[in-house]
């Protein structure tokens, strides 16, 4: 089985949504205060890690580029709902 950095990738754009969301700087809120309030109670990972995180640059190039090379994975199995 294949490692599969596009959802990998995805996690990131929500993790970087979700701290623009609660990122103020008129008031002075701090990425460790996002980190433990809303970030680590959905996706569990080290402050280290947020912060390499929010620190990735290009990421919408970056996951258009994995999407483009591996494309869309649609089950067979599972056919078309709509």
């Amino acid at each position: 089985m294949a490692y599969n950095r596009v959802n990998k990738l995805r996690m990131y754009k929500k993790i970087v949504a979700l701290t623009k969301e609660h990122y103020d700087p008129d008031v002075m809120s701090s990425y460790a205060k996002i980190h433990r309030l809303y970030i680590y109670p959905i996706y569990p990972v080290s402050y280290s890690h947020y912060m390499k995180i929010i620190n990735t640059s290009n990421l919408e190039r970056l996951l258009e580029e994995e999407e483009k090379a591996h494309g869309k994975w649609e089950d067979p199995a599972q056919g078309k709902l709509f």
